[in-house]
């Protein structure tokens, strides 16, 4: 007997061997398509060592699909179920009173939680063998007493802020992980960063901007890799490692609301708003040696709840025209980053790793990032 008049939308996505057999049409071909690119897996575990490519794709299709049938037989016990698959996310319409269930991986919940306005979101991992699932706290066996729990409004759930990209003309996108600025084909892209009253020119693989929840994501792979080569480099292999390009924005700029706080390795500029120009008068750029230790991160660093974005600049170039010393910072709340495109053709801002869902961004465009209004529920 169906105990609710709440909506349960459970949430899926292709398979690999879904996308595979798109393409092929039938499954022999398919086959025979991966067995002529000679794919066969290199690096399974020893559980599926006699497996080729197709055939794990196979097998993950049908555990997946396993993982599907038990959720949706059992929850249809108690509420109506609405099956919906990623693709239609941005068309379909969410009631205030539903309850999303989304059926792994993680990039799943976090695309998901963009187009809600609030509704809680339960996260069911299908195979926590495959999945870390860090986003995915329950199994397909007991997503029936969780969701009959929150169906009651008497499960806990988490709050996760999200990160907003604007363009002038209106567009905005939301990122639950991360936004990423730059060149589609992730070549060079050239811009010009804004951030601390100070702008400067660059040329760099693009920028990451990481909310609390996705630091642990792509952020955590940027700082790991930036880690590594510096311990590994000694001394000053290339004369000039920083070539310095800042130039101090002009007082309407810098008097907008749009400003950063804590700047961390760079430069700033000392009267940054009317009060402080009004008791100082202006002031000339200087360095402010700042560490940026473990204990700046901790309130961003794996706290979904956190008001404060981190932001890293990707391969940064030094030459005559572009500079390298703006590469990572922090902004907090009613504060933003601003980057200005300078690129002719194929500039992106695209959020959570989903590069088909994108902002053009080309020459003329600025975009403002911070932290957005609106929030995500998540069950645990």
């Amino acid at each position: 007997m169906k105990s609710a008049e709440r909506r349960v939308v459970i949430v899926t996505r292709a398979t690999r061997f879904e996308n595979i057999l798109a393409k092929e049409n039938t499954i022999s071909q398919a086959r025979f398509k991966m067995k002529s690119l000679n794919a066969v897996s290199q690096s399974v575990s020893k559980t599926q060592e006699n497996y080729t490519d197709f055939e794990l794709y196979e097998n993950e299709h049908n555990i997946y699909q396993a993982a599907i049938r038990t959720v949706r037989g059992n929850i249809s016990h108690i509420a109506p179920v609405q099956m919906l698959n990623r693709q239609h996310l941005p068309n379909f319409v969410f009631a205030d009173t539903d309850v999303v269930v989304c059926i792994g991986q993680d990039g799943l919940v976090a695309n998901t939680i963009k187009y809600l306005s609030g509704q809680p979101v339960i996260g069911i991992n299908p195979d926590s063998a495959a999945y870390d699932g860090v986003l995915l706290p329950f199994t397909p066996q007991n997503a029936l007493p969780i969701t009959a729990e929150v169906l009651k409004d008497k499960r806990q759930a988490r709050t996760v802020s999200m990160g907003e990209a604007r363009l002038p003309d209106g567009q905005s996108l939301l990122a639950v992980n991360d936004f990423f600025i730059g060149k589609k084909s992730h070549v060079s892209a050239r811009y010009i960063i804004k951030y601390g009253g100070i702008k400067e020119p660059q040329s760099s693989s693009g920028i990451i901007v990481s909310t609390g929840l996705g630091s642990t994501g792509w952020m955590k792979s940027v700082l790991a890799g930036a880690r590594g080569v510096n311990a590994a480099v000694l001394g000053t292999p290339y004369r000039q490692m920083q070539n310095e390009r800042l130039v101090e924005e002009d007082m309407d700029s810098m008097m907008m609301k749009d400003r950063p706080v804590r700047n961390q390795a760079t430069r700033r500029i000392g009267s940054v708003s009317a009060a402080e120009k009004s008791a100082f008068g202006r002031q000339p750029m200087f360095k402010q040696k700042k560490e940026f230790g473990a204990s700046d991160l901790s309130s961003v660093i794996g706290n979904w709840e956190s008001r404060e974005l981190l932001f890293a600049v990707r391969e940064p170039f030094p030459s005559k025209t572009s500079g390298t010393s703006i590469v990572f910072g922090k902004v907090d709340a009613g504060h933003t980053l601003r980057i200005e495109s300078l690129m002719g053709e194929e500039g992106v801002i695209f959020s959570d790793g989903i590069e088909a869902d994108f902002l053009e961004f080309n020459s003329g465009m600025e975009a403002s990032i911070g932290i957005a209004k609106k929030t995500g529920l998540i069950i645990v």
